[in-house]
């Protein structure tokens, strides 16, 4: 019989523990996957007021934006990363709870850094990246630059940076996250076809406003 040093039994029982407690918070899927022969892997497509998380995973995470922001946050040590996307700056009822309220950048931005944190991340390592707010809607309020400016102030006020970002101009986008990378990258939508997004994005505000028929929303 062999024996083993004590210590050696904790720390094997230790990684368990860990290893465990990882499985036990599973990923977040997105509602909408396929496989994507480009990638070679399986594809998590998000759309307006939808999140992913997903922890050692060699899938991508993909988005469409015109006037919205998506925010990509990884952590290279726990490999686990996630993305959102979100319409509107912010909701002021903290109160509300329904189906729309990933809608909302400080919700948005609240779930995703919570979810990550959950599986592993630590706020000093994050990696943050931020793409979309293009002037694409055909209204007069630039939704982009307020979603800019109100993801500025929420990042500052977390104490976190920044790492890459490309937000703004006159063109959708496609991006395409790794979680297990943290690696970006992004596709300007210039096609005549493809400005129907913002149009997109028009119905799915519209959709809101019909949501919340007791006027206490203040929309744009």
């Amino acid at each position: 019989m062999i024996s083993t040093p004590s210590g050696t039994k904790e720390k094997d029982r230790s990684k368990f523990i860990e290893h465990r407690r990882r499985d036990i918070i599973g990923d977040i899927p997105a509602g909408s996957n396929y496989y994507d022969h480009k990638f070679d892997t399986m594809v998590h497509k998000i759309n307006e007021g939808g999140f992913c998380v997903l922890s050692r995973s060699e899938h991508v995470i993909m988005t469409t934006l015109g006037s919205c922001i998506s925010v990509c946050i990884f952590d290279p040590v726990a490999k686990v990363g996630g993305m959102n996307h979100f319409l509107l700056p912010e909701e002021h009822n903290a109160d509300r709870k329904d189906s729309f309220s990933m809608r909302y950048g400080n919700n948005a931005m609240e779930t995703l850094l919570n979810e990550v944190l959950k599986r592993g991340g630590q706020k000093t390592r994050l990696v943050l990246k931020a793409f979309g707010a293009g002037n694409v809607l055909s209204i007069n309020a630039d939704i982009g630059a307020k979603n800019q400016i109100f993801l500025k102030q929420y990042i500052t006020d977390e104490g976190m940076k920044l790492d890459t970002c490309d937000l703004g101009g006159d063109f959708p986008r496609r991006v395409a996250f790794f979680p297990a990378t943290g690696k970006a990258f992004v596709k300007l939508l210039r096609r005549a076809g493809d400005r129907n997004i913002g149009d997109q994005e028009e119905k799915y505000r519209r959709q809101i406003e019909k949501q919340h028929v007791s006027g206490d929303i203040e929309l744009f």
